[in-house]
């Protein structure tokens, strides 16, 4: 646990573009609510090997998503009820049921329709969120911390030794 959160203040406090974090989190976030054994997920997977994205980051905050995700599992269930009882949509949804990949994602259930969907309208928030406060931390945060007399204690305990090693 201890080594997971020096892995994570190293890629903060490294030369990684925050834009790398950013994509990294939002990524993450897709995962988290899809699932990794989704088509969203296995989408996801082959675009971490395309771009180039922190997967530090990303397997983390898989992780902290998964939980959100069920934490907001009963508002997922009432988005989910409300788009597949949406009259405008049962010829589409129908439709798209009749296909192998909506099927293996079981879209057709309320909770990972809800999931779904939240993914997706939240995937530019949580990207742009992620990126301002990676950029708000790096600038002003950073420096600001590491003046404390907590953080010049920690400097001297073992967790800033498993943190300095994991910076060369």
């Amino acid at each position: 646990m201890i080594s997971l959160l020096a892995k994570l203040l190293n890629v903060l406090n490294s030369d990684t573009k925050p834009s790398q974090i950013a994509l990294a989190i939002a990524l993450a976030m897709l995962v988290g609510f899809n699932g990794f054994i989704s088509v969203v997920g296995l989408v996801v997977i082959l675009l971490l090997f395309i771009i180039r994205c922190n997967l530090t980051i990303f397997l983390a905050f898989s992780a902290v998503f998964g939980v959100v995700s069920v934490l907001l599992s009963s508002i997922s269930h009432r988005l989910g009820s409300a788009i597949l009882n949406s009259g405008a949509l049962q010829d589409t949804l129908t439709a798209l049921y009749q296909t192998y990949w909506f099927r293996l994602d079981e879209l057709n259930n309320t909770v990972q329709m809800g999931e779904f969907a939240l993914s997706i309208v939240l995937f530019i928030p949580v990207y742009l969120l992620s990126l301002f406060l990676v950029i708000k931390y790096r600038n002003s945060l950073m420096q600001f911390v590491n003046k404390f007399k907590v953080v010049q204690t920690l400097k001297a305990s073992k967790f800033y030794r498993i943190y300095a090693a994991t910076q060369s």
